[in-house]
């Protein structure tokens, strides 16, 4: 499919970023696949997609996201021209969460039917699907991921209770296996030699949040990211906004790096923060504002990159809350809440007497109970799930750039810039405004002719932000991917064969797998826009289960 021409919403934006990064970027939407039962499809969604560069295929890990065939998953293997393979049902062997190819060799990880039980890692030959072996794992492996010369094989099991409230019977604990890819031999690196520091932990920013949970059951390893050596990883611990830091050849957590706090009273760190703001009952979408409240970072997906002789890490900071907390939910709105004095005083001193009631202000924002920092009931401090950016962290764990508020004020500027044109407004979830705003849910690294570029998918926006790498104090916005009927992207695999380079995504909620290519070759006079997403995205219904 060929590109679409110029858009001034794209020269907008580069205009206030990098335009002489940009106008060399090009993209363009190669296929769509179906995970459909008309397709042949087995797993029935699109969840994880990975590259197997010997047999130059996709693997793509799913479940039915909007569960209309309860019990359906598996493994569709496609080709480069987007057609169907092999579908491989694991609906019996438990919920599939995640996959990863390399050196000819597929890992598929499985949660027990019983979500509290040990897990399992199945291993196949990718040229012929045969299975090598069955692994067991921690429970509720949710992510798998293989070191750069795939020796072996890193499990996140996320150890998710049955419910927060049941007690310690019933909350397995987080950890991270590390398999041995020729022998299948099994190395766990665990949390128990951190159960007696839970008061050191919490002093240093590590969010502790589980009751009754002792600090191996309360931190849930959700993704994983190998130093490009294949020495040490980094796990995102999503709720306990942290990441752990992981000695391969040992096995062993050597550290938990808690991420902070992100003040949003700062410039450059505004935010969207109500879904119902506006005249009447239109919402203002892009109303991005300073306000004194604070967010916790709460990676989702990470990515491993080197530059320069140096190893980095890139986070997508969505944000999540427990589903239990004790006294009901752990999420509260602002207008809702009770607030300690001190800090009421000061909210109205700040943002006026109707800071906390008026809808064009924070009453509509969703904030964790966990700003209660007194536990006496009230909140001390409005703490915010996720922070609407990504962030690159140095081989120690330490924050070296944060992209603030870049991410809706993109998004924004690009909206201003094509006023009342359908698709580009799609861009903006105000629904969620109130929430997780765009919700940055995974990323990837990838090298494109010569240069370091970043793929951000963000979630409620049904869109791939990229961005060069090239300065890591200032990463310069290229352009966004997206196609029409693409809802959810949720896993990202970049990889270049004698072809070029691509990214291929998987979205979960409808359940398809699109396959862009891309590249950074200079074209004078030339700035790209988004492709195929113009005409695909007016009229389309964009929807996103919560």
């Amino acid at each position: 499919m060929k590109q679409t021409l110029i858009a001034a919403g794209v020269a907008a934006v580069l205009a206030s970023t990098n335009a002489s990064a940009a106008a060399d970027f090009q993209w363009s939407h190669q296929w769509t696949f179906n995970h459909s039962a008309a397709n042949g499809s087995s797993a029935m969604g699109s969840e994880i997609v990975s590259y197997d560069a010997v047999n130059n295929r996709l693997w793509v890990a799913g479940t039915d996201a909007n569960q209309a065939n309860i019990g359906q998953g598996g493994i569709d293997v496609l080709d480069m021209n987007g057609n169907l393979l092999q579908s491989i049902s694991t609906s019996a062997l438990g919920g599939i969460n995640s996959v990863a190819v390399k050196n000819g060799q597929a890992a598929i990880a499985l949660t027990a039917p019983t979500k509290t039980d040990a897990g399992l890692v199945r291993f196949y030959n990718a040229a012929d699907y045969t299975l090598q072996q069955s692994v067991t794992v921690g429970a509720n492996p949710d992510a798998v991921t293989y070191t750069p010369d795939g020796s072996r094989l890193l499990v996140a099991n996320e150890g998710e209770p049955s419910s927060y409230l049941v007690g310690p019977s019933g909350d397995p604990e987080g950890s991270v296996s590390i398999i041995n890819t020729n022998t299948f031999a099994v190395q766990t690196a665990g949390f128990s030699a951190y159960n007696g520091a839970a008061a050191a932990l919490k002093a240093n920013g590590v969010r502790l949040t589980g009751p009754n949970a002792s600090v191996a059951q309360d931190l849930e390893p959700e993704y994983i990211a190998v130093s490009q050596d294949g020495t040490k990883a980094f796990a995102t611990l999503q709720e306990a906004n942290s990441v752990a830091v992981i000695d391969i050849a040992s096995a062993t957590v050597t550290d938990i790096k808690a991420l902070g706090l992100k003040d949003h009273s700062l410039a450059g760190n505004g935010l969207d923060v109500s879904d119902r703001d506006g005249a009447g009952t239109a919402a203002l979408k892009g109303n991005i504002q300073n306000w004194n409240v604070m967010g916790m970072y709460m990676p989702d997906g990470i990515a491993s990159f080197s530059k320069d002789g140096n190893q980095y890490y890139v986070t997508a900071n969505e944000g999540d809350s427990r589903e239990d907390w004790p006294g009901g939910s752990e999420e509260v709105r602002v207008g809702a809440a009770t607030i300690d004095p001190v800090l009421a005083t000061a909210m109205a001193a700040a943002h006026g007497a109707d800071w906390q009631t008026n809808n064009d202000k924070l009453n509509r924002l969703t904030v964790s109970k966990s700003g209660d920092l007194d536990n006496d009931g009230d909140l001390d401090q409005l703490q915010v799930f996720g922070a609407r950016s990504f962030s690159i962290l140095d081989a120690n764990g330490t924050m070296v750039f944060d992209s603030g508020d870049k991410l809706e004020q993109t998004i924004k500027s690009l909206i201003a810039a094509n006023p009342g044109n359908a698709a580009y407004e799609a861009l903006w979830d105000d629904g969620r405004s109130d929430n997780k705003g765009p919700e940055p849910e995974s990323a990837v690294v990838g090298k494109v002719d010569g240069r370091d570029l970043l793929f951000l998918g963000l979630e409620r926006s049904n869109a791939i932000m990229v961005w060069d790498l090239t300065d890591l104090n200032s990463p310069a916005f290229l352009d966004m991917l997206f196609t029409g009927g693409d809802v959810g992207p949720e896993g990202l695999s970049f990889f270049s064969n004698a072809q070029g380079s691509y990214l291929a995504v998987a979205n979960e909620v409808s359940e398809t797998t699109s396959l862009y290519k891309v590249s950074a070759v200079p074209v004078p006079g030339a700035v790209w826009l988004f492709g195929s997403a113009l005409l695909g995205l007016i009229g389309m219904k964009r929807g996103r289960k919560d």
